[in-house]
């Protein structure tokens, strides 16, 4: 269902244009509010997820992204869209935190591989969810997208009353204290990555259909790139998990060179978008929980605030970068946008070159 959210704006971008006379920087600022209230989620879902019941956290996180989906029946409009947006993203926000702390709680030593695979069935999701939600758009409005979701969280909130959650562990008498001021440091260096790859996914996933149509192909095939890109990166997560590959430095560095490079000879080439959006999944597929698991060991004592923080910052960059590389491709074409990601990729690869700041 989360990876089914991320990609709701990008899905339902068309009728939103078409319905409500958007252009690509407004349409960036529906994904914007998506972004926003993940933000707030990731982080208050941090030292939520570290001292409260985990139950109760998640079926209420689900419950609040359900009431913020169907709600949209009530106030069909740009400020209506941007309101349930959020509130979906906070919802899905708080209980990515949970399942991202929870998950590498029960095997440590298998933290990367378990996340890899969490966050390939959240991939899924969005592969699937994107032509479902596409469909869903075309035939009865994009209010009917959002109900249909907040529906679907609605279900969600209800599976969580029978699903085991562990309970949170004791927090040691250090991690206690009301405020941290070196978590933030340990964490900075994952954040900027994270704030990278998530501004770059979300702007991926929004502009897909706009690329397609500044070649001239529609916006079905822009669909077809968005399913594409996903796919990409479920793949790349379910081999690193296939592997085991470990969570490292050099791991990111070496996605994010690669996605630079598929990203910028591809908006130099030119080409059809399906082969470009595939490969640009598969070379950035690995960042995300690779940055999660990095961000946990760089301070294990508070792992979920940690995570939260990183997250939080992703969230950040999915408000920010969208926004602003629309602004940009209103002014100079959709292949600047892209061009404009490739950029973002290669400051991936150079933000994981150091590792994060730990005291001793």
């Amino acid at each position: 269902m989360f990876g089914v959210a991320l990609v709701l704006p990008g899905a339902v971008q068309p009728e939103l244009a078409a319905g409500l006379g958007l252009d690509l920087a407004a349409s960036g600022l529906v994904a914007a509010a998506l972004s926003l209230g993940l933000g707030v989620g990731v982080v208050a879902g941090g030292p939520l997820t570290d001292r409260c019941a985990r139950r109760p956290l998640f079926c209420g996180a689900a419950a609040l992204a359900a009431f913020a989906g169907l709600g949209l029946a009530l106030l069909p409009s740009f400020a209506g869209v941007l309101a349930a947006s959020a509130g979906i993203g906070l919802g899905a926000g708080i209980y990515e935190t949970l399942l991202n702390a929870v998950v590498p709680e029960r095997k440590p030593e298998a933290a990367a591989a378990r996340l890899s695979l969490l966050h390939a069935a959240a991939t899924l999701g969005a592969a699937l969810g994107a032509p479902a939600l596409a469909a869903l758009a075309q035939r009865g409005g994009f209010e009917r997208a959002y109900t249909v979701l907040g529906a679907a969280f609605a279900l969600l909130a209800l599976l969580g009353l029978v699903v085991r959650f562990p309970e949170a562990a004791p927090l040691p008498m250090a991690a206690k204290r009301p405020r941290d001021p070196a978590t933030p440091r340990r964490v900075a260096s994952w954040a900027f990555v994270a704030f990278c790859y998530v501004g770059l996914e979300t702007a991926l996933s929004v502009f897909a259909a706009p690329y397609a149509t500044s070649l001239g192909l529609g916006p079905a095939r822009g669909m077809c790139a968005l399913s594409a890109f996903w796919l990409g990166l479920l793949l790349a997560r379910v081999v690193f998990a296939a592997l085991r590959g470990q969570a490292s430095p050099l791991t990111l560095r070496r996605a994010g060179l690669a996605g630079a490079l598929v990203l910028g000879v591809g908006v130099w080439l030119g080409g059809p978008p399906e082969p470009l959006f595939l490969a640009t999944g598969l070379a950035f597929g690995v960042v995300f929980p690779v940055v999660v698991v990095l961000a946990g060991n760089a301070v294990p004592e508070r792992r979920a605030t940690a995570v939260g923080i990183v997250v939080g910052m992703g969230s950040v960059g999915g408000f920010v970068v969208p926004f602003s590389v629309g602004a940009l491709g209103d002014r100079f074409g959709a292949p600047a946008l892209l061009a404009a990601l490739a950029l973002l990729g290669g400051s991936i690869a150079l933000a994981a070159r150091a590792p994060p700041m730990r005291r001793r």
